[in-house]
C-alpha cells in the first residue's frame, strides 16, 4: 500500500515530485522513492506489508528500462512470480509489485489482466518512452490526473496535485449537482474542473503522440452454462474460500473490521478457519437503538479474537474537516465519521485490515434492491398508469403510518419521505432501473435541488438519469441492470473511496476480499433466487447459506443494520452549531453563490423543528460542500 504520484511531457522536476510524495505522506509513512528520466518522473510513499525490508519502490525489469511504483496489492504474485521465473525472468525483491514490471516485459500492458487485487500504478517503459497509468478493475484503489498542453500530472489523492501551480482550482459546477444528489461525485469527473479520476478497470497511455484512455475490464451480467443450485452454492465456498486466502497475505499482521453483521462476521470467521495468530477485530458502536457492538463482541469472543471497540458520539463531528482534507472531495455522508475513528482504532494495532465491503453490492444486499425488485414484479401485472395515475396521488393524501405497512421507512423521513414514495411510484411506471435507482440513492432529488438552486448562480441544469448499462444477456435482465449500475460510481466513488481514504488517512491497508474480481465475476454468473428473494425479504443467500457452516444460525440469519450515528443528534451539538455558522450564514450562502439563502434557511429551520433524518442529512451535506470549498478553492484553512 502505498501513495504514487508523477508527471510527465515535463523537464526534470524532483521539487514538484518530491513536494507531491510528501502531501502523500500518510500513505505511506514508512519510505519513500522517486526516479526521473527524461520528461517522465515517479515518486511514491510506501507502507511497507509485503517483502518489508526489500520491496522499496520504484521497482525496476532486469535492464532498468521499465520502471514501476504501485499503491495496492497483487494477492497472486506468489503464483505470477514462479511462473515468470519459469519462463526466465530474475526477481530482485519479495515484492509483489515487481510482477508487474516482469509482466509487461512477458505480455505488455495487456499482463494487467493476469493481475488479482487492488492496485493502482504507474508505469514507464524507458525504450517506448510511453508512460502507463492503471487502475483495478472494481476501482478499490484511486488515482487521479490532470492534463494541460503537453503535460500531465497524476497522484493518488487530489491534493497531491494542487502542490503544481498549473492545476486550477476551479470548482466543477456539474459535480457540485452530482454531489448533492448522490452525496458523492462520481467519476469521471472530481470537484476540480480540470482534474480527473482514472476510472475502475481502465488504464492511460502518454507518449509524443499524446494521451489515450482503453478499458481492459467490463462487469457483465451473463448466464453461464448450467448449474444446480448445489453447484453454485459449492462454487462460491471455493472462491469465496480462495479470495480469503490471498486477501491475508502479508509480512505484517492482518486484523479486521467486525460489526458484528453477516459480512463482517464471514470474514472473520474464515479468518479464524484459516490462521492460527491472534486476530485483533474492530467495531465501531453509538449510544442508539441500532448498535450492533454487543454483536460484534459476541462474534469475537466465539472465534477467540481480541477485539477493540470506539464509541462514536454526536461531538466527533469535530473530525470533519479532517476527514474533507482527506476525503479530497465532500463525500456527504455521516457514515464517514465513525469510518474515519474505526480506521484510527485500527491503526494503533496493524497495518491491515479486512472488511465486508462489496458484499452487498455483489449479492443484493441493500434495501433498495428489494425494493425495486418488488416494484418491477409489480408493474410485471399491472398496467403503469395504475403506479403514476392511482397510487401515487393516494400516497399524498394517507397518512405517514399506514405508508408504514406497505414501505419500510418514510415515517423515519417524515414529509420528505412521503413525497419520495410519491416520486417512485410515477417513476416506476415506465419500470427504467436507472431513475428509480438514482431517487432511491439520492439525498436531494430533482426537485429538492431545484427548489435549492440559485436563480443565475453557476450550477448547470440537472441531467435526466439514463440506464448506461448497455445490453444484458442475462437470468433477470431488470435486476442485473440494476445491480450492474452500482459499478459505474457507487462502488469506486462512493462505498470504495471512502474505505480507502479512511483508512489511508492513519496508515492502515483496507482489503476487501467480497470483491476479488474472480469471485465478482462468478456472481455475475449467479441467478437472482439465489441473491434475493423479495417477497420472503431474503438477501445474500449464497452468503448466509455458507456463513450457516461456521457461524451460528442468528448470526447467518441477521438483517442488515444501518452503521452510523443518527445524524439528528448532531444538531444540538456546539460543533455543528459552530459548522453551521461558518458555512450556512445568509451572507456566506449569497457571496458562494450556489443556492438561494432563502431555500437554505428554510432547510436549516425545518430540519431544527421536525428532526427529520433526510432534512439534517441534506444540512449536513451542504457543510461539508462549504467546508470543501473553503479548504480546497479558498485555501482557508480550517482548525
Amino acid at each position: 500500500m502505498c501513495g504514487i504520484c508523477g508527471y510527465a511531457g515535463m523537464e526534470r522536476e524532483e521539487r514538484l515530485l518530491r513536494a507531491m510524495a510528501d502531501r502523500l505522506r500518510h500513505r505511506g509513512p514508512d519510505d519513500d522513492g522517486l526516479f526521473m528520466h527524461g520528461r517522465v518522473g515517479l515518486g511514491m510513499r510506501r507502507l511497507s506489508i509485503i517483502d518489508v525490508s526489500g520491496g522499496a519502490q520504484p521497482i525496476f525489469n532486469e535492464r532498468r528500462s521499465v520502471a514501476v511504483v504501485a499503491n495496492g496489492e497483487i494477492y497472486n504474485f506468489r503464483e505470477l512470480t514462479a511462473d515468470l521465473e519459469r519462463r526466465g525472468h530474475r526477481f530482485a525483491t519479495r515484492s509483489d509489485v515487481e510482477t508487474i514490471v516482469h509482466l509487461y516485459e512477458e505480455h505488455g500492458i495487456a499482463g494487467v489482466q493476469y493481475l488479482r487485487g487492488m492496485f493502482a500504478f504507474a508505469l514507464y517503459d524507458a525504450e517506448a518512452e510511453r508512460l502507463f497509468l492503471v487502475r483495478d478493475r472494481l476501482g478499490i484503489k484511486p488515482l487521479y490526473y490532470w492534463q494541460g498542453v503537453g503535460k500531465l500530472l497524476f497522484a493518488s489523492e487530489i491534493k497531491a496535485l494542487l502542490v503544481s501551480d498549473d492545476v486550477s482550482r476551479e470548482p466543477n459546477a456539474t459535480a457540485i449537482n452530482d454531489y448533492l444528489t448522490l452525496r458523492y461525485v462520481p467519476g469521471p469527473q472530481t470537484m476540480l474542473r480540470n482534474v480527473s479520476k482514472l476510472p475502475a478497470g481502465h488504464w492511460l497511455s502518454s507518449d509524443k503522440n499524446g494521451c489515450r484512455l482503453e478499458r481492459y475490464w467490463t462487469p457483465e451480467a451473463q448466464p453461464a452454462p448450467y448449474r444446480t443450485d448445489g453447484e453454485y452454492h459449492e462454487r462460491f465456498a471455493e472462491l469465496w474460500q480462495e479470495s480469503l486466502r490471498l486477501h491475508l497475505r502479508s509480512d505484517v499482521p492482518v486484523g479486521v473490521y467486525l460489526s458484528g453483521g453477516l459480512d463482517s462476521s464471514l470474514v472473520t470467521a474464515e479468518m479464524a478457519q484459516l490462521t492460527d495468530h491472534t486476530i485483533h477485530t474492530f467495531a465501531a458502536g453509538s449510544a442508539w437503538e441500532g448498535d450492533e457492538t454487543s454483536q460484534a463482541r459476541a462474534v469475537a469472543d466465539l472465534l477467540g479474537c481480541t477485539h477493540h471497540e470506539v464509541r462514536c458520539e454526536p461531538e466527533d463531528l469535530r473530525w470533519l474537516p479532517q476527514i474533507i482534507w482527506h476525503s479530497d472531495e465532500p463525500l456527504g455522508d455521516p457514515i464517514t465519521v465513525p469510518t474515519f475513528l474505526l480506521a484510527r482504532l485500527a491503526g494503533q494495532q496493524v497495518k491491515v485490515v479486512l472488511t465486508g465491503e462489496g458484499a452487498d453490492e455483489v449479492l443484493a444486499g441493500y434495501l433498495f434492491h428489494r425494493v425495486l425488485d418488488l416494484m418491477h414484479g409489480l408493474r410485471t401485472v399491472i398496467p403503469g398508469w395504475t403506479l403514476s395515475d392511482v397510487a401515487a396521488p393516494l400516497v399524498r393524501h394517507l397518512p405517514i403510518q399506514m405508508l408504514d405497512k406497505a414501505f419500510d421507512y418514510p415515517s423515519y423521513l417524515g414529509e420528505e419521505g412521503r413525497r419520495r414514495v410519491a416520486r417512485y411510484l410515477e417513476m416506476a411506471a415506465a419500470d427504467a432501473p436507472a431513475p428509480m435507482y438514482r431517487l432511491l440513492i439520492s439525498l436531494f432529488d430533482d426537485v429538492a435541488q431545484e427548489h435549492l438552486r440559485a436563480s443565475g448562480g453557476p450550477l448547470t441544469a440537472l441531467q435526466p438519469a439514463t440506464d448506461a448499462s448497455g445490453p444484458l444477456r442475462a437470468h433477470d435482465a431488470f435486476f442485473d441492470s440494476a445491480l450492474l449500475l452500482q459499478y459505474q460510481s457507487w462502488l469506486p466513488d462512493n462505498i470504495l473511496a471512502r474505505q480507502d481514504k479512511m483508512s489511508m488517512a492513519h496508515s492502515v491497508e483496507a482489503r476487501v476480499p467480497f470483491l476479488d474480481h474472480v469471485l465478482v465475476e462468478f456472481l455475475l454468473t449467479v441467478p437472482k433466487h439465489l441473491k434475493l428473494r423479495s417477497l420472503f425479504g431474503e438477501n445474500k443467500i449464497l452468503a448466509r447459506r455458507y456463513a450457516a457452516r461456521r457461524l451460528p444460525a442468528k448470526v447467518a440469519a441477521r438483517k442488515k443494520r444501518v452503521f452510523h450515528i443518527p445524524p439528528e443528534r448532531y444538531l444540538d451539538t456546539p460543533v455543528f452549531q459552530e459548522f453551521v455558522a461558518r458555512t450556512l450564514q445568509r451572507e456566506q450562502v449569497q457571496r458562494r453563490g450556489y443556492f438561494n439563502p432563502d431555500a437554505v434557511e428554510e432547510l436549516l429551520r425545518a430540519a431544527r423543528a421536525t428532526r427529520e433524518f433526510v432534512r439534517v442529512k441534506q444540512v449536513l451535506a451542504l457543510v461539508m460542500l462549504e467546508i470543501w470549498h473553503q479548504m480546497f478553492i479558498d485555501r482557508v484553512a480550517w482548525t
